[in-house]
C-alpha cells in the first residue's frame, strides 16, 4: 500500500478549489487525480480536514469477544462440529460462516481428531493397576521386553478414503458378500517383530498354545519379559510354564489397556498397508503377510515401544 500524500499539498489543492477552481483543472495543475481532488474537498467541507483517515490495519476478528465460550464448548464436548459450534453461536446472537469457525479454530491451534479409549480405564480398580504399570513401565529393559497379541486381518480389506473432486462422491470397491478372516500372531520385540504366523481363521486357547510352544518359546532368550493382554486364551497354566521352562517371565497387562501394548501400533501399520494392497485370496494375503513383516526395520521397533511409555534403547 502506497503512502498518502502529504498535507501541505492536500492542502493547495482544496484552497484552489475553495477559491472557486474546478477540480479538473486543479488537479492538472498539481498533478493529481481528479478524484482525489473532489475528495479532499468533501472531507475537508465535511470535517474541516484534509488529513487522510486510517489507513491499512486488520480487521477485528468476529468470533474473538466469544473466544472465551468457544474454547469451553470444546473443553467440554470435543467432538462438536463446525455446524453445531455455528448454530450454538447462532443462539448468542452471533451468525457467522461454517468457514468462520473452522478458521478461528485453525488459528487456536486445534485440529478435529479423536482417539478411542476403554471408558473402563476410568474405573477405579484399573486406573490403579494402570497407574502402577505406568510407575515402573520406563524403568524396564526395552531388550528384554517381547510384546505379544494378535489380530484379524481380511481379504475383504480395502483403503478407507481416497482423493476426489469437490462435491462428488469418491466410490471404492469390496467384497460385502464372501470374504476370510485370518487371525495374524506375533511378537515385538526392540529390534524386529518377531514369531509371526497367520492362522485362517479365529483362534483359540489350543491354537494360541500351540503358536507359544511351536512359534514364540524357540526365539526367547532367558531374562526376556513377556508381555501380553488378560484374555482368557493367554491365561492358560500351559502358556506360563512353556514361558517359564524357557527362562522367561510373564507379565499381564491391566485390563482394557491396548496402548501400553506397543505391538497395536506394529498391527495398525500392517493393516494399512493390507488395505492398500487389497489381496483378495487366502494364500495372497498370508504372503503379504510375511512381505510387510520383513520390511519393519529396528529403529521402527525402537520407536514404538517408547512411544507406548517404555525406555528408549541405550546403544
Amino acid at each position: 500500500m502506497t503512502a498518502p500524500l502529504s498535507n501541505d499539498l492536500r492542502e493547495r489543492v482544496v484552497a484552489a478549489v475553495l477559491s472557486g477552481e474546478s477540480c479538473r483543472s486543479v488537479a492538472a495543475r498539481f498533478g493529481v487525480a481528479v478524484s482525489s481532488a473532489v475528495k479532499w474537498s468533501q472531507r475537508y467541507r465535511s470535517g474541516g480536514s484534509v488529513a487522510p483517515g486510517k489507513m491499512g490495519g486488520h480487521r477485528k476478528r468476529i468470533l474473538a469477544p466469544h473466544r472465551a465460550f468457544i474454547v469451553e464448548r470444546i473443553n467440554q464436548v470435543p467432538h462438536l462440529t463446525l455446524h453445531g459450534l455455528k448454530d450454538e453461536l447462532a443462539a448468542r446472537g452471533v451468525k457467522v460462516s461454517h468457514d468462520t469457525v473452522w478458521q478461528f479454530l485453525r488459528r487456536e491451534g486445534l485440529r478435529f481428531k479423536k482417539t478411542l479409549f476403554a471408558l473402563e480405564q476410568a474405573r477405579a480398580d484399573i486406573a490403579r493397576r494402570r497407574q502402577r504399570w505406568r510407575s515402573f513401565q520406563s524403568g524396564l529393559d526395552p531388550r528384554r521386553l517381547v510384546f505379544v497379541d494378535e489380530t484379524w486381518i481380511k481379504t475383504s480389506m480395502a483403503p478407507l478414503r481416497g482423493w476426489g473432486p469437490k462435491g462428488k462422491r469418491l466410490r471404492g470397491f469390496a467384497p460385502h458378500g464372501h470374504w476370510k478372516t485370518l487371525t495374524f500372531l506375533g511378537a515385538l520385540r526392540w529390534d524386529r517383530l518377531t514369531a509371526p504366523c497367520v492362522f485362517d481363521g479365529p483362534i483359540n486357547g489350543q491354537c494360541f498354545r500351540a503358536w507359544v510352544e511351536q512359534q514364540l518359546v524357540p526365539v526367547l532368550e532367558p531374562g526376556d519379559i513377556v508381555v501380553m493382554d488378560n484374555l482368557g486364551s493367554h491365561k492358560s497354566a500351559d502358556v506360563r510354564k512353556m514361558i517359564t521352562a524357557a527362562g522367561a517371565r510373564l507379565w499381564f497387562l491391566p485390563p482394557y489397556s491396548p496402548d501400553l501394548n506397543p505391538i497395536e501400533q506394529t498391527f495398525a501399520k500392517i493393516k494399512h498397508w493390507m488395505r492398500i494392497a487389497q489381496k483378495r485370496t487366502i494364500e495372497e494375503t498370508w504372503r503379504h503377510i510375511g512381505h510387510l513383516v520383513s520390511t519393519i526395520e529396528p529403529p521402527e521397533c525402537t520407536n514404538y515401544i517408547q512411544n507406548a511409555g517404555y525406555a528408549s534403547v541405550k546403544t
